[in-house]
This record gives C-alpha cells, sequence and structure tokens, in this order.
C-alpha cells in the first residue's frame, strides 16, 4: 500500500509539473488547428495572402502542418524536450517564447527568403524551444549537458541542409524547410540571451540525471 500510494504521489508529481501542462495544452491546442486546418480554414502561411493583409498567417503558419504524421512527429520532438531538464518554467513563460518563437520564424521567412510562398509547420520554433530551454539550463547550472544538446541540435541542422531526409519528406508530403530550423535556433539563441528574470524553480533530484 506504501508503494502504491508513493508511485501515485509521483505521477502525480509529474502530471502538475508545469512543463507537462504545457505540453498538453499545446497537445491539444495543435491537433485542434490542424483539423481546421483539413477541414475547415487554411491557416497555412502564404505569402500571397499575408501582402493581401492576412498578417495574421505569420503566427498560425506556424501552429499548422501539412498532415497529422507531421503533426504528432513535431508533438513527439516536443515531448523529448520537457524530459531534458529538471528545472521547471512558468506556463506563460513557456507559451511567450512558444508563440514568439513562431512568429520570428514566420517573419523570418517572409523578410530573408522571399522566395518561399507557402511554409507550414511548428518544427522552426521547435528549435528555437531547444536551444532557448538549453542556454537557460546551462545558465542555471553550468552544466556540460545543455551544451551537449546544442552541439547536437547544431550538428543535425548541418545535415539537414543537404536535403538528405527523404524518408521524413514523405512522411509530412513535402520537403523539409531546413531554413526556418536555422531561423528558429537564432531566435531561441536571441531569447536565451536576453532571458535574464527566468531562472527556474529548482527541483530536488530523488535520482541520478545526465546533468
Amino acid at each position: 500500500m506504501l508503494n502504491q500510494s508513493h508511485l501515485k504521489n509521483k505521477l502525480k508529481q509529474i502530471v502538475l509539473k508545469k512543463c507537462f501542462v504545457f505540453f498538453f495544452l499545446a497537445f491539444i491546442s495543435l491537433l485542434l488547428l490542424q483539423f481546421i486546418q483539413q477541414n475547415i480554414l487554411d491557416l497555412s502561411y502564404n505569402r500571397v495572402f499575408i501582402e493581401k493583409g492576412e498578417y495574421w498567417r505569420l503566427l498560425s503558419g506556424g501552429l499548422v502542418h501539412s498532415n497529422y504524421y507531421h503533426c504528432l512527429i513535431n508533438l513527439f520532438g516536443l515531448f523529448c524536450l520537457i524530459n531534458l531538464y529538471e528545472y521547471q518554467i512558468t506556463l506563460r513563460t513557456w507559451a511567450t517564447v512558444c508563440l514568439l518563437l513562431v512568429f520570428c520564424v514566420n517573419l523570418s521567412i517572409y523578410l530573408l527568403l522571399p522566395t518561399t510562398s507557402f511554409y507550414l509547420g511548428f518544427s522552426g520554433a521547435l528549435h528555437g524551444l531547444y536551444t532557448w530551454t538549453s542556454i537557460n539550463a546551462w545558465k542555471e547550472k553550468r552544466s556540460w549537458f545543455p551544451l551537449v544538446v546544442l552541439l547536437l541540435l547544431i550538428a543535425k541542422l548541418i545535415l539537414d541542409t543537404n536535403e538528405t531526409n527523404q524518408l521524413s519528406a514523405q512522411i509530412i508530403g513535402m520537403r523539409v524547410h531546413w531554413q526556418s530550423h536555422w531561423f528558429g535556433l537564432v531566435a531561441g539563441i536571441v531569447c536565451g540571451i536576453c532571458d535574464r528574470n527566468n531562472k527556474g524553480e529548482n527541483i530536488p533530484p530523488s535520482h541520478n540525471n545526465l546533468q
């Protein structure tokens, strides 16, 4: 009985973590927007429509995907991210930085890639979130693990530029827009450097971790 009670309390603590609450809200929101995208209204980044005044596409275009597989891949990446580090970030900060990164990625595409007329996907902002959280984790503990994550992320982006990831292209039904990933990385670096107030909430570790 004691072990069962301890397990229930542990699961409750995990579920109530702010990062898991953010993931749950992001999961519901992205799937709902994907349903709208595929069945009701096109929400994608479309340069022609943006130039006609539909500026909201600079935000919505980074929250919808080519198909549900594309959406779930990015949600899986987000789930992996919130399990990387033990420190907690407030729900409002998660949401604010997430939407800011989405907007920055799409705005960068609009300003710097005039030949890109159509785009959708959360992956650019997701790369920014990995960068931002890793920088914050390094500032929090000065450990080597966040630096390794950043190096692996950069290595992944370099491989993306070769456009040899045909499997991903087949799954999402379009080519991988690697430029948006780099935009996300740069935006994440800027957010991480400028984020001086977010110290995170230290949680006493109950087991050994990679940090």
